[in-house]
């Protein structure tokens, strides 16, 4: 049974933390796959001062059905008080790797 595909975005302070991240997902099938893209510099506000970092952000392929428990992971092994993640539904896709998606997770 096809599940709504989704992609999740995750921040991370290291290249390492996003692996440790991955990793765990990958492991516990609840992704399909990761996609890490380095160099990612953030600025937003935190603790009432406005900040500037430099970040990997982590675009993770999976279903709806995982989202819980791919937020529930992340929150657990995350370094961050607040990590992002944030969920956007794939509108449209190719049929062959919507498929491989599914069969993945």
């Amino acid at each position: 049974m096809n599940q709504e595909a989704i992609q999740v975005f995750v921040s991370c302070e290291s290249s390492q933390q996003a692996k440790k991240l991955v990793d765990s997902l990958l492991n516990d099938q609840i992704i399909a796959c990761a996609q890490m893209l380095k160099g990612v510099e953030s600025f937003y506000r935190w603790q009432g001062q406005i900040t500037q970092s430099n970040e990997v952000l982590l675009v993770l392929k999976t279903t709806a059905n995982h989202f819980k428990a791919i937020e529930t992971s992340i929150k657990k092994l995350h370094s961050y008080d607040v990590p992002e993640i944030l969920a956007i539904p794939v509108l449209e896709g190719s049929t062959d790797y919507l498929k491989w998606i599914n069969e993945q997770v």
